[in-house]
């Protein structure tokens, strides 16, 4: 695992910004913190920091306002980001986090006022020690200046700040064909083939088809359990088993949905279907073990005492474990960790996530785990947030594998100057991302379409990203018909459905013909996975070899 991490890390290049904003970002004079300015607060140089030699330490607030501020210049119309690092102490009796906020203010040319949150961390510990809060936002034309301050819910808490820093995202109008450079470094390796035999070789006219037969990089999608055990939904099948290769169940393995009371555990419903798309060749994500928002609890665990909640904790892993040992390849350890703390207040235990983990990997130490979060890329609000998470599980040693990005986006607009922004940054972990609830909501079909068709192509060339699996596909079978990519009772693939179809067929795969004139070798960059060769002599097929590619310059030799 630390060698995929270490290759990741290599691998990504460093986010390339603008110049530098605000002034005196590292509060470097000792005898004064201008420009910023202190709102309803008390604001000091001190000997601790982050970067350079000092910071500046914010103390006597009187609303969850008071803080820190500094008014910087913009350029209507582009993208900024903002961050510092923040070292919280408080003394709450009871309180386990501070809940942090980065805002960004200005005036529209109506002169009308815009608050503007952009990051959120509220679930930070006072041992965090120094931390990174920050985000991206856009700033609308005619707007010339800008004020980022930070916001503290418990004006109790005080803070020491350092290292700050606001930039312009600038736009690369290259994205693309850059992108497509990288999937064509990153994703495809040279095949050697070399051709020999025992007695006389002739290879004019030899035919050698190279077909891919499974990729490397996961292809998948989420699906309901329902419509993979009963043959009435054959047309639903059909379209899951030719366009994927990875799959999450939607619902069938969430705990609310198999527990609705205590003890009565409904296993047969999701393995079933865990059981039916295994049969069909396809690996499967575990989605989640827990869920720590209150409304996705089973709701008999709120009257629970914290040590009888803590032991229905460890029933859930060992029960879920028996029944899927060997069947899945991923689990989504604690969903929406950022979003929802339930089991931390009501043990309680702010670092239960870590434990869960760590249960879960005795368990089964052959599961890859993984965190799940929402707006990581849709918006900014929790990016660094989880970039932060994912550096304090692998410094802690806690067993887990990858970031789980679930990229619900609102709509066909992107900006991919700032999706790629916001995945260089979850990059920055040093953990594996995979794309593991992908929707695009658009009535359009054909504007929805153009826009996985970017976002796919950005996501496939990002180095540290190994797999991309939707949230459904069908509008039967789906919680909005606006992410549809099939339709109807025949499940027949809208435009977005067609786009792809032909990226996962076609473009980011490999099936080439080559015929040879008495040459013994084919050399060819091909995409990463697993291979059928075939070779055929006058119509007739002489010979077939599957293999796998799985490094660049990889050398294969066929004896005919």
């Amino acid at each position: 695992m630390s060698d995929i991490r270490n290759y990741i890390v290599f691998l990504i290049l460093p986010i390339s910004l603008g110049q530098e904003l605000l002034q005196n970002p590292d509060f470097e004079n000792v005898n004064s913190i201008s420009p910023w300015i202190c709102n309803e607060c008390n604001a000091a140089i001190i000997p601790d920091y982050y970067h350079g030699k000092s910071s500046v330490h914010v103390s006597g607030r009187i609303h969850k306002y008071s803080g820190l501020g500094q008014t910087f210049p913009v350029q209507g119309g582009h993208h900024y980001q903002c961050s510092a690092y923040i070292k919280v102490h408080f003394n709450t009796q009871g309180k386990l986090f501070a809940n942090l906020h980065m805002f960004v203010t200005y005036k529209t040319t109506d002169g009308t006022s815009h608050y503007k949150q952009f990051a959120n961390d509220q679930y930070h510990q006072k041992e965090f020690n120094w931390e990174e809060i920050g985000g991206d936002f856009y700033i609308p034309s005619g707007v010339s200046s800008a004020k980022v301050y930070i916001q503290i819910n418990d004006h109790s808490v005080v803070y020491s700040l350092d290292h700050a820093s606001c930039q312009q995202i600038p736009h690369d109008s290259q994205w693309k064909i850059k992108a497509t450079d990288r999937i064509e470094n990153t994703r495809k390796g040279r095949l050697n083939i070399k051709i020999t035999s025992d007695g006389q070789l002739d290879t004019n006219g030899l035919i050698v088809q190279i077909k891919q037969t499974k990729s490397k990089f996961a292809f998948g999608t989420a699906f309901r359990a329902q419509y993979v055990t009963d043959s009435i939904h054959k047309a639903y099948q059909d379209f899951l088993y030719n366009n994927f290769e990875w799959v999450v169940p939607e619902n069938s393995l969430k705990w609310k949905q198999m527990e609705w009371s205590r003890g009565h555990i409904n296993y047969d419903k999701g393995i079933d279907a865990v059981k039916a798309v295994k049969a069909h060749g396809m690996k499967i994500r575990g989605h989640n073990m827990f869920w720590g928002v209150p409304s996705r609890l089973p709701r008999w665990l709120t009257g629970l005492s914290s040590s009888e909640l803590l032991q229905e904790l460890h029933n859930r892993v060992n029960g879920m474990i028996a029944k899927s040992r060997g069947m899945l390849e991923h689990w989504d350890v604690n969903n929406e960790n950022l979003h929802g703390d339930f089991f931390e207040q009501h043990l309680p235990n702010p670092n239960i996530t870590n434990d869960m983990f760590r249960w879960i990997h005795n368990a089964e130490p052959n599961v890859k785990l993984f965190l799940n979060e929402f707006n990581v890329v849709s918006s900014s609000i929790s990016t660094t947030a989880y970039t932060n998470q994912g550096k304090r599980f692998r410094i802690d040693k806690v067993p887990i594998y990858g970031m789980g990005i679930q990229s619900h986006l609102p709509s066909s607009t992107i900006n991919m100057d700032s999706l790629k922004y916001r995945l260089d940054k979850v990059a920055e972990s040093g953990l594996p991302i995979w794309i593991t609830e992908l929707t695009i909501m658009d009535s359009n079909e054909n504007n929805k379409a153009a826009a996985l068709e970017d976002v796919l192509t950005m996501f496939f060339s990002h180095p540290a990203i190994e797999g991309i699996l939707l949230w459904g596909f069908w509008d039967g079978a789906a919680y909005d018909t606006r992410l549809a990519l099939a339709t109807g009772s025949s499940v027949t693939p809208n435009a977005a459905g067609r786009k792809w179809q032909e990226l996962f067929h076609q473009r980011f795969r490999t099936n080439e013909t080559h015929t040879l004139s008495g040459q013994t070798s084919i050399s060819q960059k091909v995409f990463y996975g697993d291979y059928q060769l075939t070779f055929r002599k006058n119509g007739v097929i002489v010979h077939t070899e599957n293999i796998n590619m799985d490094q660049d310059g990889q050398n294969i030799i066929v004896n005919l």
